[in-house]
């Protein structure tokens, strides 16, 4: 065989295997015990979801929130607060870094958001 012809049966050879090599890295051998993804989700029955508790920042949260910061500064201050008795009674314990002011994630963790009613005239200055 002249010397072309093997290098050029050497180059194919090197390709193949390389080839093969990347397609075997490529696709993770299947476990025995796995089942084909497509029909997994067959074999599943669907689970039902529960309901999730409101969050904090829940859109009502966030509107009570609106309501209440009539200033629009973006937080709660203790003559805003007075306009709801629950908030206003809570206003110390909600201020945890003690700033005068509610953020939306201290107002958030109230303990009882339904219970803060606002009083619209007071929260508009009448």
């Amino acid at each position: 065989m002249s010397n072309h012809l093997q290098r050029a049966l050497v180059a194919a050879i090197a390709a193949v295997a390389f080839g093969a090599g990347s397609a075997l890295a490529a696709a993770p051998e299947k476990d025995p015990g796995q089942k084909d993804p497509t029909t997994a989700a067959q074999d599943v029955p669907m689970q039902q979801s529960m309901p999730s508790a409101p969050t904090a920042t829940s859109a009502s949260a966030y509107a009570k929130f609106d309501v209440i910061d009539t200033n629009r500064d973006g937080s709660i201050d203790k003559q805003e607060a007075d306009s709801s008795k629950a908030l206003s009674a809570e206003f110390a314990k909600l201020d945890v870094n003690n700033d005068g002011k509610l953020s939306m994630t201290e107002f958030g963790n109230a303990k009882d958001l339904a219970a803060i009613k606002v009083d619209k005239k007071k929260a508009n200055g009448y």
